[in-house]
């Protein structure tokens, strides 16, 4: 019975069966030979000069210290350093600090330093938005709160 089956499906499968589709099996291979030649018509990528690297510095320590510094021909600058500090100790934590800066579309070259210690990361430029001043009444109430013995809720 399974010989039957298997010998019904390899017949079905070697059958014409393009006697069935008529012109609109024929019309189908138009189709896809103008979408395909469609394609051919689009505009290939613009091949663009890579930017030159003028001055690239590594210095890595290996103990956890490192510095480097980059320059490109469009004008991007980045510069970093970083320190281990208290190396070994459970107050073990890297700090770092670098810049960066580059020309925007309108020309006009933008810069933003930065630090990444143990109380974050803070990074600052010209054309940053500052935040506000705390006023002086929350900064008493944030000095007193902090002040006080901490207490667990018991809930």
């Amino acid at each position: 019975m399974k010989v039957l089956i298997v010998l019904a499906l390899v017949a079905a499968a070697a059958a014409d069966v393009s006697h069935l589709f008529g012109a609109q099996h024929h019309h189908h291979h138009h189709e896809v030979a103008q979408t395909l030649k469609s394609f051919d018509s689009f505009p290939s990528a613009q091949y663009q000069k890579p930017i030159a690297i003028l001055r690239q510095v590594q210095d890595n320590s290996g103990l956890g210290d490192y510095k480097y510094a980059f320059e490109t021909e469009n004008g991007i600058q980045v510069q970093e350093e970083a320190v281990l500090k208290n190396a070994g100790s459970k107050d073990e934590a890297k700090s770092a600090q670098g810049s960066y800066s580059y020309v925007g579309d309108d020309g006009q070259t933008y810069t933003v330093n930065w630090v990444a210690d143990e109380n974050g990361y803070r990074a600052s430029g010209a054309h940053l938005p500052v935040a506000p001043e705390i006023p002086e009444a929350i900064q008493r109430s944030l000095q007193l709160i902090a002040s006080q013995p901490q207490q667990l809720n018991q809930f």
